[in-house]
């Protein structure tokens, strides 16, 4: 997926205001779009969207995700799940993990941003954190001839039989009392298994990624690789003990594991 894939909306002047609300099967979903102030119409650019978690908002996960600031040239869009009770959803209960009600949703966010914005279609990315990991983990098999790579914390995977195969990295703490480490291991086995990758691995001796311990799992080619990394984060940004935390340096680790897929 090397080759640039210019979408229809390269060469078109922009709308004035970015995309605030989309209709999905019939219900009004809204969502966050940041587009960098070097956007020009005429040159591809990669898209990010991030999946917010269960208690909060997709405003909340945009300020504390750090990625706007670490991925340089990039449309990024934070969609919002739907209220259930005190906490958000990505899909119905009962749902088939190849059926989850906001693939829907990210189908939409694509089609759109490529109608309305110069887009490269094969760099198209997701990101998640906790429910929000979750989501764009079983995303990225259920549309893995779409998405190019998935980077997530503390989340696990419904894998459904996987339409092509994204490069992953799995970032989870071993003492994450929220989402036990076994639902990362199962999302890492997952991609391992699709992507071809090797079990083998090497560790990342370079930052951002050494810090969080990662591994590096190579497929065939290095196209799709799988990334694991127990990391041992696990202090909120006040000294508190939260292993169930998003990293400061996370958006670091997210922009470096985006920018060596080719």
């Amino acid at each position: 997926m090397g080759n640039v894939a210019a979408s229809a909306g390269c060469n078109v002047a922009p709308p004035a205001t970015p995309p605030e609300r989309l209709t999905v099967d019939g219900l009004k979903r809204n969502i966050i779009t940041a587009i960098p102030a070097s956007y020009t119409a005429e040159t591809p650019h990669a898209l990010v969207i991030a999946f917010h978690g269960r208690t909060n908002s997709n405003a909340q996960a945009r300020g504390y995700f750090f990625l706007e600031d670490a991925i340089k040239n990039t449309l990024f869009v934070y969609p919002s799940g739907l209220r259930s009770g005190d906490s958000f959803t990505w899909s119905n209960t009962g749902d088939s993990a190849d059926t989850l009600r906001d693939y829907a949703l990210f189908d939409e966010i694509v089609r759109v941003m490529a109608a309305t914005y110069c887009l490269d279609a094969n760099r198209i990315f997701v990101t998640g954190h906790s429910l929000g990991a979750w989501f764009a983990n079983s995303l990225a098999c259920a549309r893995g001839d779409v998405i190019r790579g998935v980077a997530t914390l503390a989340g696990g995977i419904s894998a459904s039989p996987c339409r092509g195969s994204a490069a992953a990295m799995i970032l989870h703490n071993p003492e994450d009392n929220l989402v036990p480490i076994s639902q990362g291991e199962a999302a890492r086995e997952t991609f391992l298994e699709v992507n071809g990758a090797s079990h083998q691995s090497v560790p990342m001796p370079s930052e951002p990624l050494k810090s969080f311990r990662c591994q590096w799992h190579s497929d065939n080619g290095n196209v799709n690789p799988v990334v694991w990394c127990p990391h041992n984060f696990s202090t909120r940004w006040d000294g508190s003990y939260y292993p169930h935390v998003w990293p400061e340096s996370m958006g670091q680790a997210v922009a470096y594991f985006f920018g060596v897929l080719r």
